[in-house]
Order: structure tokens, then sequence, then C-alpha cells
């Protein structure tokens, strides 16, 4: 397997991870490595892998079923870049926003930056405006 094919698996084995509510807790973070630090996350927490966890664990708090579909993956080097979308239902607080229950489909780009199979770095643009306008349509 070349190590193009090599990035192309584990970035589709972390899309699965990140879907399935029965793993994720205990294998996502595996894919980080301890000196991840990231870049278009929420500015009030830290930018390494702590702050990133945070995050996460808020989405998965506030979108039990969220889930995040690759549409396009490219890769040069050590980088892969990913455009997706994300889909779930409001079940939790999310940022100033009592649940909900609407369902959300929204839009989003990363690039993972690799070292020896680990992400060290990643930066993440997400259409909040969209996911905000979706989440108070009928409040």
């Amino acid at each position: 397997m070349s190590s193009l094919e090599r990035l192309r698996e584990i970035v589709r084995n972390l899309a699965n991870t990140f879907n399935d509510p029965k793993v994720r807790e205990s294998s996502y973070f595996d894919f980080y490595d301890d000196s991840l630090n990231i870049h278009g996350f929420a500015p009030n927490l830290p930018s390494n892998k702590e702050g990133f966890k945070q995050f996460i664990y808020l989405l998965w708090n506030a979108f039990p079923d969220i889930r995040i579909i690759f549409e396009d993956i490219i890769i040069e080097g050590n980088k892969v870049v990913c455009r997706y979308y994300l889909t779930g239902t409001h079940k939790g607080d999310f940022e100033d926003l009592q649940p909900t229950g609407i369902q959300f489909k929204v839009n989003g780009m990363t690039e993972f930056s690799f070292s020896n199979e680990k992400i060290i770095e990643r930066w993440n643009l997400v259409d909040m405006v969209s996911l905000r306008e979706q989440l108070t349509k009928h409040t």
C-alpha cells in the first residue's frame, strides 16, 4: 500500500470512528498525536489536543447522532484535505442554544497534517452561519 493510500485509509477510518457512538469515545482521539495543534475551532478553547477533545465532546453531547461524510479527499505529501458535510440532530446544549430537536446539514473543509500516521495539525472551516440559521429557524 502506498503512503497516499495509507493516509486515505486512515482518514476514512477516522470518519467511521467519529460516526460510530459505540467506539468513538474509546478510539477517535487515537488518530491524533499528543502534540496536536488545531486551528478554526472554538476560540475560547486551547489549540492543543485537550482543547480539541473538549470541542468534540461538546459536539457529541449537543448532536449525539452527528456524522461526517467526506465527499473529497485530496492528498499531497503528509497533508490531507477533505471537503465534507456534517449531519445531526440538535439534542443538547450548543453554544447559547438549548436543544431544538432540529436536524441539520452543513458543509466544511479540513486539512490534516500527518507525522508517523498520526495527525499533528488540523485546520478546520465549518459553515457555522448555516448551522446557526438551521438550528434557530423555528425559534
